[in-house]
């Protein structure tokens, strides 16, 4: 079944998530809660096109505030950061396993606990301190 893709646009008014949809001239809705605005949206749309409301795909996209605006940038900017900071790890971790160090030595240069070495590197966990000779590229594990 082909579905088309429509853009809820949602601004605060008041208590209430006031939507408009660009693609269809006319057509708003509102919503009490922000959760509810891509099913109130694909139903109306569903009605003003009598179409199956599972053909309709809907994008819910707020038009929001300075502030709001701001904190999403920053909270990116953090997420992209912290990966940044993960592969940075993880590659000097391979180093240092490279040029022999010990999991408590690689703790310290890093900053980190051996248990946080240990989530990059598992299989340095029952070596209690001793380095590896060689390892496979490294992945963190969920912690």
């Amino acid at each position: 079944m082909e579905t088309t893709t429509f853009t809820a646009l949602c601004q605060r008014a008041g208590r209430w998530w006031a939507i408009r949809v660009p693609q269809i001239e006319g057509l708003a809705a509102q919503v009490r809660s922000l959760d509810q605005a891509e099913m109130m949206t694909r139903q109306s749309i569903a009605r003003t096109l009598g179409v199956p409301p599972e053909t309709i795909k809907v994008e819910v996209r707020t038009e929001t505030s300075n502030p709001v605006t701001e904190a999403l940038r920053a909270r990116e900017a953090a997420r992209q950061a912290a990966d940044a900071a993960v592969q940075a790890t993880r590659v000097a971790i391979e180093s240092l396993l490279h040029d022999g160090c010990t999991v408590r030595d690689m703790a310290i240069l890093l900053g980190l606990t051996p248990a946080e070495i240990a989530q990059f590197a598992p299989e340095l966990q029952s070596q209690d301190g001793a380095s590896g000779s060689s390892s496979p590229p490294l992945t963190p594990q969920p912690g």
